[in-house]
């Protein structure tokens, strides 16, 4: 219940009044003042801008049910008596920061804290009340934006399946982002497939997806293909019908998007560097809610980090800056500052208190009534010299200062506040100086802490190596958080427990840590760090004392080197990895003045979460590795061994073969053509050895060349000329352009083994047609192109064609195992030269694949040739 809060509107002087207008308009809030009938007394811009001057103008108590709004958590409308300033005239009590959602006089929905106090007379009698609105919207929905980025952050972070995960998070933004969301991803056949679909009212969930029958088409210039082409993320602020025409892939689907009725979008690609990996598609439905900037900032961090955990299961959570919240709401009647939720006063000519509010009362520690009628310096000694400066210099310019910064170090913890000093004026007279104080304490550390996890992620992500990202681990704890810091990791055993880093802030103490390496807990020691790695939980030690002395140490002389650390707080967190324990972190502070919170320790176990999961993706990308060389070299080991029986059945079959060559020729004939089909098998199984053994070979790094110039005019004639059996065979021409010499530095079995696979595959997949064959110079490059006139290959597969084991589709899909291709490219690359295809110059069907080589560079002295 509210008490009278002074005779403020009957007092005669002007100086009250003037203060109150000054101060209605300098406030960002809404505030209303209305008589005991609820109708209006005053007004600011603010709350003219909110409710519309018109609606303001016809407030009575029996049509506040006119004015829209809704509680949040029930979405029940509010009656016209629910309001807080109707139930602050009924009962004369005062109603502080009621979250409403409403619809103000622009149509669009809006969230406030709404309050209201009580105003009386000066002999105590109700004459109105005081009502305040402050915006939260953009505060709520930044709220709501931090929170899908911070849950879809978890979830990609949690799991190694991310298209599982990517649903998962599809469905947590129409949670409170989105009304609809469309995951499509790029499959192995370069098409984009609709990964996801979710819709935040189930009762469109139907209509969306019938839009599975039109998935964008990768390569196309609609808007979604465009973002996947050039990895930016695109707003749409508004959607217009030329928008959709635009999207649209048919009359049916233009049809289907008119039924969804989408307001705005956001686009956003799936792209780690050049590689792209789909799209993400965020539509709000609701004439409410329009994307802006700042929201397509946080889904494009949203994309990226989608992006990395479908390209490596890894995630590093971006920290984002806070917003800065503003607690505004002032004014100088009583129950105006009773509803306030920052600290309000005035100053007079002589900068004594005449006004304020118990919220600056209780910042400065110190009883309203104490204030009145001082100085802040003759209030606060010292401390109050700095406040009575700058109020001295808003008096004398006249200018406002607008929040700036006041530390409070008085008490357990340091304080922080913004502050605002303007100048109050009747007419022409300056009358003094007012103040809006709000702390913003919390907001600082979580921007703190925010920075710190931004660091702590960059710096976690240089390194592939598990004992790096530990040492960085503790610098970065030593550098925010403790004195020293010290990590133990479980060893390949999974019992004992290695120190493999120690960090100190001094280099007294770092003598110390070294002492302690060889004192990490043994399996079953009754210590501190045994069951925190035992159970999984954090421990946090605020205050040392004996008994926690007896916790950490592992014997006398390591309680010895304890107390000379001297540690007064301490904290302990696991290093855990997807459900399994790898470590410890031990962070202590030596200051008599410092003790650790439940906020450090939460801080202290963010980090932790980040360098568990780096660490141990660092292992499993070693042990990747690992597995990877062992099957280059058993691979290199087999086509090894293979080569040897497989030269010795080559050489048989050709013995039998001139022996049936002798035989009578019904007979010879018989057995030849079965000879003939065993000698063909046993080349092709030797290609296919050979294929594997040049794989393995430049897995391993063993591939050598023997570079020395070569003539590639007469290599092509003579390559030619030798598979002329083979191209009449296939019923192929070979049409080679090549009159001038032109000489490559190149191993020349290997230019050839290129070559022959080249010809080999026109003659395959353009069987009947002919084939071209170009050399010819390009300044420093020898270059060979051949074409075939062949079905040609689609733009989105040419490079998908040189990956190991990709195989053409078609009657000759199971002919080979892929590699030819591949294995020409790598010979090319190795050359320092490149091998790649391209559309025909003429615009002809076919292929033409280009081999470039450097060109041979007579030494010199030498004569031209």
């Amino acid at each position: 219940m509210s008490e009278p809060t002074g005779t403020f509107l009957a007092e005669s002087t002007p100086v009250p009044q003037e203060w109150l207008r000054t101060v209605l308009q300098l406030l960002p809030v809404g505030v209303v003042i209305v008589d005991t009938a609820g109708r209006l007394l005053a007004a600011n811009a603010a709350a003219s801008a909110l409710w519309g001057q018109v609606a303001l103008a016809g407030m009575r108590l029996e049509n506040f049910g006119g004015f829209e709004a809704y509680w949040p958590g029930t979405g029940k409308r509010l009656r016209g008596e629910e309001w807080a300033v109707a139930r602050t005239l009924k009962s004369r009590q005062t109603f502080s920061n009621e979250e409403v959602d409403i619809v103000g006089r622009d149509g669009a929905r809006r969230t406030i804290l709404n309050s209201s106090a009580p105003l009386y007379a000066g002999e105590g009698r109700l004459v109105g009340a005081v009502n305040i609105n402050v915006d939260i919207t953009e505060r709520k929905a930044t709220e709501r934006a931090e929170f899908f980025v911070s849950e879809a952050s978890r979830l990609l972070a949690e799991s190694l399946d991310w298209e599982t995960t990517l649903k998962a998070v599809a469905r947590l933004a129409t949670l409170e982002w989105a009304d609809y969301c469309m995951v499509d991803v790029l499959g192995p056949d370069g098409a984009l497939h609709r990964l996801a679909l979710s819709a935040k009212d189930p009762r469109r969930q139907g209509l969306l997806d019938q839009t599975l029958g039109f998935p964008p088409q990768a390569g196309s210039g609609s808007p979604l293909a465009q973002v996947l082409t050039r990895g930016k993320p695109v707003l749409v602020a508004d959607i217009t019908p030329e928008w959709l025409d635009a999207v649209a892939l048919s009359p049916e689907h233009r049809q289907l998007l008119e039924q969804l009725a989408p307001r705005s979008s956001m686009l956003l690609p799936l792209a780690v560097g050049r590689r792209r990996f789909g799209i993400i598609n965020l539509v709000s439905a609701s004439p409410a809610r329009r994307y802006t900037r700042r929201d397509l900032g946080y889904a494009t961090e949203f994309a990226r980090r989608a992006a990395l955990a479908v390209e490596s299961a890894r995630l590093y959570r971006e920290a984002r800056e806070a917003l800065r919240e503003r607690d505004a709401s002032a004014a100088m009647l009583e129950a105006f500052f009773a509803a306030s939720p920052v600290g309000m006063g005035f100053v007079n000519q002589d900068l004594r208190y005449v006004r304020l509010n118990k919220v600056v009362a209780e910042n400065n520690g110190i009883p309203l009534e104490r204030h009145l009628g001082l100085t802040p310096r003759e209030l606060m000694g010292q401390a109050g010299g700095p406040i009575e400066d700058l109020l001295r210099e808003v008096l004398e310019s006249e200018e406002a200062v607008v929040d700036d910064p006041v530390e409070y170090v008085k008490g357990p913890e340091p304080r922080t506040f913004l502050a605002t000093y303007f100048p109050v004026r009747s007419g022409m007279e300056l009358l003094g100086v007012g103040g809006v104080v709000r702390e913003i304490t919390e907001q600082r550390r979580m921007e703190d802490h925010l920075r710190f996890l931004t660091d702590a992620t960059t710096q976690l992500a240089t390194s592939l190596d598990w004992r790096t990202t530990v040492r960085n681990v503790a610098e970065l704890v030593v550098a925010q958080l403790a004195d020293y810091c010290l990590v133990d990791m479980l060893g390949e055993d999974g019992e004992h427990l290695e120190r493999v880093e120690r960090r100190a802030r001094s280099d007294e103490l770092q003598a110390q840590l070294e002492r302690s390496m060889p004192y990490a807990p043994s399996p079953g020691a009754d210590t501190l760090l045994r069951r925190v790695l035992e159970t999984g939980r954090s421990e946090l030690v605020s205050e040392v004392d004996e008994a926690a002395m007896r916790a950490f140490a592992v014997n006398d002389a390591h309680r010895n080197i304890l107390e000379r650390l001297s540690p007064r707080s301490v904290m302990v967190v696991p290093l855990m990895a997807r459900g399994r324990t790898l470590g410890i972190v031990s962070a202590a502070t030596c200051s008599s003045a410092r003790r650790f919170s439940t906020r450090d320790l939460s801080q202290l176990e963010d980090l932790a979460w980040r360098a568990a999961l780096a660490v141990d993706n660092a292992r499993l990308y070693r042990q990747a590795e690992q597995a990877v060389a062992a099957r280059d070299e058993f691979v290199a080991v087999a086509t090894h061994e293979l080569r040897t029986p497989l030269s010795a059945l080559h050489l048989q079959l050709s013995s039998l073969q001139r022996t049936v060559d002798k035989l009578a020729l019904d007979e010879s004939e018989r057995l030849g053509q079965g000879l003939q089909g065993a000698l063909r098998q046993a080349d092709r199984l030797t290609r296919l050895v050979t294929h594997l053994f040049d794989v393995a070979r430049l897995g391993t790094g063993q591939m050598a060349l023997e570079l020395g110039p070569v003539e590639l005019t007469a290599l092509v004639h003579a390559l030619v000329a030798r598979m002329e059996e083979a191209l009449a065979t296939a019923g192929c021409v070979a049409v080679v352009h090549a009159d001038t010499p032109v000489v490559a530095l190149a191993d020349r079995p290997r230019v050839e083994q290129v070559l022959m696979n080249l010809l080999t595959n026109a003659m395959k997949y353009a069987p009947g047609l002919p084939v071209e064959l170009n050399v010819e110079r390009d300044g420093d490059t020898a270059v060979i192109a051949v074409r075939d006139w062949g079905p040609g290959i689609p733009p989105e597969a040419r490079e998908r064609v040189f990956e190991r084991f990709t195989r053409n589709t078609g009657a000759h899909a199971r002919a080979s195992l892929g590699l030819g291709l591949y294995i020409s490219r790598q010979l090319a690359r190795a050359h320092g030269g490149d091998l790649f295809v391209e559309a025909p110059t003429d615009g002809g069907p076919g292929s033409r694949f280009v081999l470039r080589l450097p060109r041979w560079k007579k030494p010199s002295g030498t004569a031209p040739g």
